[in-house]
C-alpha cells in the first residue's frame, strides 16, 4: 500500500498540473459575458450581486485580484484564475476518488497489490479524471469566472473526503466534510446533493449485511439531512434571526440588529453548552452531531460579508440585504418566482381565489414597517406534479406546441409526465448529458428545433432518427466549433463501468448512481424548469457528468478485464488504457479544444467599453440584465472606464433600494434627477398602478401626469377590491413640452439643426400598468430636461422604450433620445444621429472579433448587431452625400469585422452591406460578398430539401429569410449592371423555388 499510496499521490498531482495548463491555455484573459462581469466586480470590490449571493467565492476572488497590483485590466485575468486552480483540483479529487474505488475492486481479488494492479487502478483514474477534464459542461466553465468550478471543487472534496473516511474509519473525516459543506454554500449549494451518497457509505461502512429497506432507510436519512442544511440552516437560522430582530427592534425599541445578534450569541452559546454536555457524559454521536453543525455553521458564517459590506451602500448593492429582515429575503431568492411541485395548476387553470401566507416588511426609520402580504394563488384545475404550470404566453405557445394540444385544451395528467419526459428530462437533461459523453451538433442555443443545439454522435443513420436526413449537413453545422463528435464512445466506455462496477462492488455501484441521480436528475424534480430559458443550463447539472466520469474511470478496469481473456494481464492494461485514452479524454480534447479555447478573446470587454463610448458625457444609459449591464458594471468599477455614464439596469429600477442608489453620486456620474422621495416609492408603495381610461382625449403633460401618479390625495386615486385607495394612469396618451433654447443651450441639438427641433414629445404608453419602474424613468425624463443625454440600449426589450421608439436614434450600440421631429416612414432601426454615430464608431475597440480563436454565440449576436449597425450608418452617410466618411466606415468595418455566416439571418445583413459597396464602387468585393452569400444559402437550402416535408415547415422562416435576401442581391446586382450575377441569382431562386414549390406545395 505504500507503494500505491506514493504513486497515486505523484500521479495526482501529475494530472493536476496537466489541467491546469489545459485549462490556462484557454482561459479567458478578460470578463466572459452572463454573469461574469457581476462576479468579477462584485469581488474587486467586495460588493454584493444579485440572490442569494456567494460572499466566499466574492472574497477568494478579491484575494487574487490582489495579483493584478495596480493594473486593473489584470483583475479579471486573475478572478478567472480562481476556476482554473478549482477546476484543476476537481480533476486531483476526481482522480483519488476514482482510485479509492478502483482499489476496492482490486483489493477482492487479491491482499497484495503488485505493480500491474496498481498501474490498473492509476490507469482507471486517468481515464476518468481527463475525460472529466475534456467534458464539455465542466470545460466551459473552468476558464471563465463563475461559481460552477470552485462549487465542483467542494463536491469533489466532499466525495473524497467520505471515501478517506470509509478507509480510515476517523470521523475527524465527517467534520472536514460537514466544515466544506458550510464553506460551500458561501459560494454554490451543489456539494450539499453528495450528502445523500455520504449516507449510503457510512450505511455501508457501518453494516455488516446491508438490506434494501436499510439501504432505502440510509437514502432518506441523507434526503432528511440535505433537507436540514439546505432549509433548516440556511433559512430558518436567518429567519428565527430576523423574527428575532423584529421583535427588539420593534417591541423593544433596539437598533437593527440587536435582536438578530442576541439570537445569534444564544445559538452558539446553546451549542457550546450542547457540546460541553456532551463531552461531559461521554454522548459520542451527539457530540459529532453538534460539532458538525457547529462547523456547518461556520462556514455558512462568510454570509456576514453581505449583511456588513451591503451597509456600506457600495455601487452594486442588489437587493440591498442591509438588515436580517431583507438578509432573509435575500437568502429565500424572493425575487423569483415560486414554481408548484408536488399539487398545482396547468398553465390555462383559471385563478379563483388566493390565499394569506404572510407579511413582508422594508426597514423604516427606526422599526420594520409592513410593506405588504405574500398570497397563495387558488385555481380551478389542479394536478399532481404539475410540469406544464407556466402562464405566460410564450411558454404556453411553447407547451402546446410541443405537446401537440389545440387552444381550448387542457393537459391530462399524461401528458404533463410526458412533458416531464421528453422536455424537462429529455430535452433539459439528457440532451446535455449527450454533448458531454455523445456528442453535440453545434453552439446554438436550442429551443427544439432539429439543427439547434442538439445531441449528435456523428453516426449519420443514428443521428438521422431523430434530427432528419444527415447526408447534405451544411456548413452552419458542419463548420461550427461547437460541432463536437465523439461517437458516443466515453457513453459505451461509462455504461461498461456502470455494468462492472454493480458487478464487482454492489454498493459503491448504489453510491455513485446515488450521487448521479442527485445532482442531476433531482434537480430537473425540484426546479420544475419552464420552457424557453434564455441561455442553455447545462452547467446546473455539472455534478453528475462528475459522477458518470467515475464509472468512465471503471470502464477501463472492465475493458482490461475483458482483453486479459485473449492476451496477458501485462498486455492487457496496456491496449486497454491506450484504447481507452483514445476513445475519450484525447477524442474528447481533440473535438472540444476549438470552442473551448477562449485564449485572446476580449469581446465581452469590447462590447462593454463600446456601450459606454456610445454615450456623450453624464450620460443616463438605460440597460437590460445580463449581457447589457455585468460588463458594464465590470468596466466602471473595476477598469474605471466611463464612470460619468449612469448604467440604470431595468429589471432592478423597481426596488426602492435601487432607485436610492440611483439618488447618489457613483464614482463620477452625479446622482439622477430623481425628484421622488423614499416614502412615494418604498417597497409596497406604487409597485404597479393600473391604466383606468378616464375618457382624456388631449396628451397629457409628462410632469402634470407625474404628479397625479405620485399625490397621497384620496381624491387622486381609485378604490380597489380590498377597499383601498391606489394611483392610476387616467391616460396613454402623454406628452413632453420642449424649450427650443434649452435644447441648443444643453448641446443637446446643434444650433444650426433648430428648425429640426420638436415642440413637444408626443407618444402613447401601451401598458396596462405602470410598474415602479415606469414611474421612475417618467421622472427621469420629466425632470432632467435635457441636461443629461438618455440612452436606451439596442438590447432592451420593445415596451422598454414606452411608446418613445419614434424619438429614438442610433449612436452606436445605443438609442438616443431626441426632441426632434419625427419621420413616421422611418424606423428607429434605420436612423442614426449621423455626427455623432460616426464619432463613436471610428473610436470602437474591434480587434477582438478577429482575435479570438473561438466567437460564442453571444459574441455572433454582437458581431451581427455591429454590422447592422455600421450598414445603417453608412447607408445614412452616403444619403447625406458624406462619401469619403461612409467609405471610412465600409473600411474599418471589412477590417475588424469577421464576413462569416453562421446561419441564414446573418446573411441579411449582407443586403445592405453589398448596396453600400456598389455606391461606394467597389463592385469586386461586392460581387465577391453576392457570390459567396448565394453559395452558403444554397448549401442551406440542400440540406433543407433533403429533409422530409414535415421537417422542411419547421424552416418555413428561414426558407422565406433566404429567399428574400436572394431576390434583394438580384435586384441589387441588377440595379448596378452586374448582369452575369444578376443572371445567376435569377436561376438560382428559380431553381429553389421549383424544388420549394415540389416539396411544400
Amino acid at each position: 500500500m505504500k507503494k500505491f499510496n506514493s504513486i497515486n499521490t505523484i500521479s495526482g498531482f501529475v494530472i493536476f498540473a496537466f489541467a491546469t495548463i489545459v485549462y490556462w491555455l484557454c482561459m479567458e484573459p478578460t470578463l466572459s459575458f452572463w454573469d461574469c462581469g457581476e462576479f468579477i466586480a462584485a469581488a474587486f470590490k467586495l460588493e454584493v450581486g444579485h440572490q442569494p449571493g456567494a460572499p466566499l467565492f466574492l472574497m477568494i476572488g478579491k484575494l487574487f485580484s490582489l495579483m493584478a497590483g495596480n493594473n486593473t485590466a489584470k483583475v479579471a485575468y486573475w478572478v478567472n484564475f480562481v476556476s482554473v486552480i478549482s477546476s484543476s483540483a476537481t480533476i486531483l479529487f476526481l482522480f483519488w476518488s476514482i482510485n479509492a474505488i478502483a482499489l476496492k475492486i482490486v483489493k477482492r481479488t487479491t491482499e497484495n497489490l503488485s505493480t500491474l494492479n496498481i498501474w490498473s487502478i492509476i490507469a482507471a483514474g486517468a481515464v476518468g479524471a481527463l475525460a472529466y477534464t475534456f467534458s464539455d459542461t465542466f470545460w466551459f466553465s473552468a476558464v471563465e469566472a463563475e461559481v460552477y468550478a470552485i462549487s465542483t471543487l467542494c463536491t469533489a472534496i466532499v466525495f473524497w473526503a467520505i471515501l478517506k473516511w470509509e478507509e480510515q474509519m476517523n470521523d475527524r473525516w465527517l467534520l472536514f466534510i460537514a466544515l466544506i459543506i458550510g464553506l460551500s454554500i458561501g459560494m454554490h449549494l451543489l456539494s450539499l446533493l453528495v450528502i445523500p451518497a455520504i449516507s449510503l457509505v457510512y450505511y455501508f461502512r457501518k453494516t455488516d449485511k446491508p438490506t434494501f429497506w436499510g439501504t432505502t432507510k440510509a437514502f432518506l436519512i441523507g434526503c432528511f439531512l440535505l433537507g436540514i442544511v439546505q432549509f433548516g440552516v440556511i433559512q430558518y437560522v436567518v429567519l428565527f434571526a430576523a423574527k428575532a430582530d423584529l421583535l427588539f427592534v420593534n417591541s423593544f425599541g433596539m437598533d437593527f440588529g440587536t435582536g438578530a445578534l442576541l439570537f445569534i450569541i444564544c445559538l452558539f452559546a446553546g451549542l457550546g453548552v450542547a457540546i460541553y454536555y456532551s463531552i461531559q457524559k461521554k454522548l459520542y454521536r451527539l457530540n459529532l452531531g453538534l460539532l458538525m453543525f457547529t462547523l456547518i455553521l461556520f462556514g455558512f458564517s462568510s454570509y456576514f460579508m453581505i449583511i456588513i459590506r451591503s451597509n456600506a451602500k457600495p455601487n452594486i448593492n442588489l437587493s440591498s440585504p442591509d438588515s436580517p429582515m431583507s438578509l432573509h429575503g435575500y437568502l429565500s431568492r424572493e425575487q423569483y418566482e415560486e414554481k408548484p411541485l408536488v399539487y398545482g395548476q396547468f398553465y390555462n387553470s383559471k385563478p379563483i381565489d388566493s390565499k394569506e401566507t404572510g407579511l413582508t416588511y422594508r426597514r423604516g426609520d427606526k422599526k420594520y414597517e409592513v410593506s405588504g402580504k405574500t398570497y397563495k394563488g387558488i385555481y380551478d384545475n389542479n394536478t399532481f406534479f404539475p410540469r406544464t404550470y407556466s402562464n405566460k404566453q410564450p411558454h404556453i405557445d411553447f407547451y402546446k406546441s410541443w405537446m401537440g394540444l389545440g387552444d381550448e385544451q387542457t393537459p391530462t395528467f399524461w401528458q404533463n409526465v410526458g412533458f416531464f419526459n421528453s422536455y424537462q428530462m429529455g430535452f433539459m437533461y439528457w440532451r446535455y448529458f449527450s454533448w458531454n459523453f455523445i456528442g453535440r451538433q453545434n453552439d446554438e442555443q436550442g429551443q427544439g428545433a432539429i439543427h439547434q443545439g442538439n445531441w449528435v454522435s456523428g453516426i449519420k443513420p443514428i443521428d438521422a432518427l431523430h434530427l432528419g436526413n444527415q447526408s447534405k449537413l451544411p456548413e452552419s453545422i458542419t463548420q461550427n466549433a461547437g460541432n463536437n463528435l465523439f461517437y458516443g464512445l466515453p457513453l459505451i466506455l461509462g455504461l461498461l463501468g456502470i455494468g462492472y462496477l454493480f458487478k464487482k462492488n454492489r454498493k459503491d455501484g448504489l453510491v455513485v448512481a446515488t450521487l448521479f441521480f442527485c445532482t442531476g436528475i433531482a434537480i430537473i424534480l425540484y426546479i420544475n424548469q419552464d420552457p424557453l430559458q434564455v441561455r442553455e443550463r447545462d452547467y446546473a447539472y455539472v455534478g453528475s457528468f462528475y459522477a458518470f466520469a467515475i464509472v468512465i474511470g471503471i470502464g477501463v478496469l472492465a475493458v482490461k478485464d475483458i482483453l486479459a481473456r485473449i492476451s496477458s494481464n501485462k498486455m492487457s492494461l496496456v491496449v486497454a488504457t491506450a484504447t481507452c485514452m483514445l476513445i475519450a479524454p484525447v477524442l474528447m480534447a481533440v473535438q472540444g479544444w476549438d470552442d473551448h479555447n477562449r485564449s485572446g478573446k476580449t469581446t465581452a470587454l469590447e462590447m462593454a467599453k463600446n456601450y459606454l463610448n456610445s454615450c456623450e458625457p453624464n450620460a443616463i444609459l438605460f440597460t437590460n440584465a445580463d449581457n447589457d449591464t455585468y460588463p458594464l458594471w465590470y468596466a466602471q468599477e473595476v477598469e474605471g472606464i466611463r464612470t460619468d455614464v449612469r448604467v440604470v439596469c431595468l429589471q432592478f429600477l423597481s426596488t426602492s433600494s435601487y432607485i436610492d442608489q440611483m439618488k447618489r453620486q457613483q464614482n463620477l456620474s452625479a446622482p439622477l434627477p430623481i425628484s421622488l422621495k423614499n416614502s412615494q416609492y418604498k417597497d409596497g408603495v406604487r409597485d404597479y398602478l393600473p391604466y383606468v381610461d378616464y375618457g382624456i382625449t388631449d396628451s397629457v403633460e409628462l410632469g402634470d401626469l407625474l404628479s397625479i401618479l405620485t399625490s397621497d390625495n384620496q381624491a387622486d386615486k381609485i378604490q380597489m377590491n380590498d377597499g383601498s385607495y391606489e394611483n392610476f394612469m387616467p391616460t396613454r396618451k402623454l406628452k413632453l413640452s420642449i424649450n427650443a433654447d434649452q435644447i441648443i443651450a444643453t448641446k443637446t441639438v446643434a444650433a444650426s439643426d433648430k428648425d429640426k427641433i420638436a415642440t413637444q414629445l408626443d407618444w402613447d404608453f401601451k401598458e396596462k400598468y405602470v410598474f415602479k419602474k415606469d414611474l421612475a424613468m417618467f421622472d427621469i425624463i420629466a425632470n432632467n430636461n435635457w441636461k443629461r443625454p438618455i440612452y436606451f440600449s439596442v438590447g432592451v426589450s420593445e415596451d422598454t422604450y414606452m411608446g418613445l421608439e419614434k424619438y429614438l436614434y442610433q449612436e452606436g450600440y445605443t438609442y438616443r433620445l431626441l426632441p426632434l421631429k419625427p419621420d413616421p416612414k422611418v424606423d428607429k432601426l434605420d436612423k442614426t444621429n449621423t455626427a455623432l454615430a460616426y464619432q463613436h464608431y471610428l473610436n470602437f475597440e474591434l480587434d477582438g472579433f478577429k482575435n479570438a480563436k473561438y466567437l460564442d454565440p453571444e459574441s455572433r449576436r454582437i458581431l451581427s448587431g455591429t454590422w447592422s449597425y455600421a450598414n445603417t450608418l453608412t447607408a445614412n452617410l452616403l444619403q447625406a452625400n458624406q462619401i469619403a466618411q461612409a467609405k471610412a466606415v465600409v473600411n474599418k468595418s471589412l477590417n475588424k469585422l469577421p464576413l462569416t455566416n453562421s446561419s441564414i439571418s446573418d446573411t441579411l445583413g449582407k443586403i445592405s452591406l453589398v448596396q453600400n459597396l456598389y455606391y461606394l464602387k467597389d463592385e469586386g468585393k461586392a460581387s465577391q460578398i453576392v457570390k459567396t452569400t448565394s453559395k452558403y444559402l444554397a448549401q442551406e437550402f440542400d440540406y433543407i430539401l433533403s429533409l422530409e416535408p414535415s421537417q422542411q415547415q419547421a424552416f418555413i422562416n428561414d426558407i422565406r429569410r433566404g429567399f428574400y435576401v436572394l431576390q434583394n442581391l438580384d435586384q441589387i446586382t441588377d440595379m448596378h449592371n452586374q448582369q452575369a450575377l444578376s443572371k445567376s441569382l435569377k436561376e438560382q431562386l428559380k431553381i429553389y423555388e421549383t424544388r420549394f414549390a415540389n416539396s411544400l406545395g
